[in-house]
């Protein structure tokens, strides 16, 4: 029935291409707009306002429509040929261009689109409460046991993560969401954006994808150019790993694909360890 509703509303013959995390993707031409559409639908209102919010600013240019059809909440962009870059080596050149990257979206964005902002519960709060929502999963003993090890971090990570700058984060910063595009590089899926530090957009891509301290060191001085960043103190640093991580937890137990694959359960054993993220050059 949605789908009818779209082809008729655009004039258009959409196709499903994926469904991903309960999220749709069609892809389609449009006689009403003459054009290639790509179409987002969303079941969690949260997600479709920040992709459409973070679009309209960030990339107008592809941004053209928004519906809302029942329970589902749908964005409509003029579709791009994107191709894939998460194959591609790593050097320290396009290290420190992603690190540009990031600063770029966080300074076009913060203060312009109006995403969820989570900074307003405390840090340590929001760890006890993604704990709690954790109870009766397989995750459930080794959050535990990380939340142990940091309690001791909580008043000082509390302070700190107040008094940092807030942005408008991208939320799955890494290399599956960066895109070429042309001749260029894009950056694409903005449904996870939230206001936070800037250095919680580091996290997946510094312990999954840039993990070589030198690269590290590259990306930073990339977002220097563009942004101010101080590297957050030690203790910071591992309860954002660790939020990091319960909040793929709780998307694993509430998906039927782990797409994150083993990630939460590295970071955890890495808290484990008694180790922090950012080893640099």
């Amino acid at each position: 029935m949605l789908i009818e509703f779209l082809n008729d509303y655009y004039a258009a013959d959409f196709k499903k291409i994926h469904d991903i995390a309960g999220n749709q993707h069609l892809v389609g031409h449009s006689v009403r707009f003459d054009k290639d559409l790509f179409v987002k639908i969303f079941t969690e209102s949260e997600m479709f306002y920040a992709e459409q919010n973070v679009n309209q600013v960030y990339c107008p240019e592809i941004y053209l429509d928004s519906v809302i059809f029942g329970d589902k909440y749908i964005v409509v962009l003029i579709d791009r040929e994107l191709h894939d870059t998460d194959a591609e080596p790593v050097d320290e050149q396009r290290a420190a261009q992603y690190g540009e990257m990031l600063a770029r979206f966080h300074q076009k964005v913060t203060d312009k689109v109006l995403v969820a902002d989570y900074t307003k519960t405390k840090l340590s709060d929001r760890i006890l409460n993604a704990v709690d929502g954790l109870k009766n999963t397989k995750y459930e003993e080794d959050v535990k046991k990380a939340m142990e090890i940091l309690r001791p971090d909580f008043d000082q990570a509390d302070e700190e993560y107040k008094q940092l700058p807030h942005v408008v984060l991208h939320g799955d910063f890494s290399l599956r969401n960066i895109k070429r595009y042309k001749d260029s590089e894009v950056l694409i899926d903005f449904e996870w954006a939230s206001v936070g530090v800037a250095y919680e957009d580091f996290i997946k891509i510094f312990y999954n994808e840039v993990k070589n301290p030198k690269l590290r060191s590259s990306f930073i001085e990339g977002y220097k150019k563009i942004c101010d960043f101080e590297v957050p103190g030690y203790g910071l640093q591992r309860c954002l790993l660790f939020l990091c991580a319960l909040n793929i937890c709780r998307f694993h137990v509430t998906h039927e694909r782990e797409k994150f694959g083993d990630m939460p359960d590295r970071m955890l054993k890495t808290i484990e360890n008694g180790n922090a993220i950012v080893e640099l050059d």
